[in-house]
């Protein structure tokens, strides 16, 4: 079971003192919703199972989080994945940092087997989250000089997100480093868009806390951090409904979606009838991957299977 879910084509979450917003599909020429969120899908789909195209992470984890599935063709992407993970990851000592993929990439792969139903067996998920703590201990620590991660405060919330889903404890001094980030709004310094990389760091804070992986004082920090990146995004919610951008905003709807606000939450509903109503602009596999897991209601805080 996932945590978390609102749908987006079920019924819009109440608005007032906005007037509700109507079904999906309910106006002719207004919104898409069910059968072109399906289509959307398929069309991932499709494009998953082309040979030519290099298996990515984030393709399976968005077909995982779907409501509708494709079993067989699903396990064949996840065997190709495998395949190029373990072969990457099969030294027994650990390759330096930059010969991998980034620890934002394997942070997704070990996301996108957290969501597999069922779960494949534990011996290589182990070792490859050993990985992902060894990587992010040494992208912080090559990076003391210039005080932020070698790769991107995106990719080290990642990485923090995947090992809470994976219930492996994080040094509160890693935790920390991503909270003085949030507080001091550090997070657009070094490329990437800030509302992204907010959004996971904060569902990495709302894991964090909800697994219990961290003390009292340090997940009272977490909520507070959280709620305050929710306030930051309704507050920046333009005009169109989208937060910051129309693919930024299916991240940051995964931050209602984890902590259960999206339907007591007016920018939630405007947010996934803009999507709804822009469904043309997710073109690419990765822009696809990135919109189909809060438009099927769910975020990537997945606690076991997505059956």
């Amino acid at each position: 079971m996932l945590r978390g879910r609102c749908l987006g084509w079920a019924r819009p979450p109440p608005a007032p003192p906005d007037p509700p917003l109507p079904l999906p599909g309910a106006v002719a020429g207004r919104s898409p919703g069910r059968g072109a969120v399906r289509a959307l899908s398929a069309r991932l789909l499709g494009l998953a199972v082309d040979p030519a195209r290099d298996p990515d992470p984030s393709v399976y984890l968005a077909l995982r989080l779907a409501d509708d599935h494709d079993l067989r063709r699903e396990e064949q992407y996840l065997a190709r994945l495998q395949d190029a993970f373990q072969r990457r990851y099969s030294w027994k000592i650990p390759a330096p940092l930059q010969l991998g993929p980034g620890p934002g990439r394997l942070a997704l792969y070990l996301l996108g087997l957290r969501a597999t139903c069922p779960s494949p067996e534990p011996g290589p998920q182990r070792s490859l989250v050993t990985w992902l703590k060894y990587y992010l201990e040494e992208d912080w620590a090559g990076s003391r000089q210039h005080g932020h991660p070698l790769n991107g405060y995106y990719q080290y919330s990642l990485g923090v997100l995947a090992l809470c889903v994976h219930r492996k404890r994080v040094r509160e001094e890693v935790i920390r480093r991503l909270l003085v980030a949030e507080q001091h709004g550090r997070f657009g310094h070094i490329g990437g868009s800030a509302a992204d990389t907010e959004a996971v760091a904060a569902l990495a804070f709302t894991c964090l806390e909800r697994e219990r992986l961290v003390g009292a004082r340090l997940a009272a920090e977490l909520r507070a951090a959280t709620r305050r990146t929710r306030r930051r995004m309704v507050e920046a919610q333009g005009r169109d409904g989208f937060f910051s951008n129309v693919y930024s905003t299916s991240w940051a709807m995964q931050v209602f979606i984890a902590t259960n606000t999206c339907r007591m939450q007016p920018a939630y509903g405007r947010a996934m009838a803009a999507l709804l109503e822009n469904l043309d602009a997710f073109t690419t596999a990765a822009t696809m991957a990135q919109a189909l897991p809060v438009l099927h209601g769910h975020s990537y805080l997945v606690p076991g299977g997505a059956g």
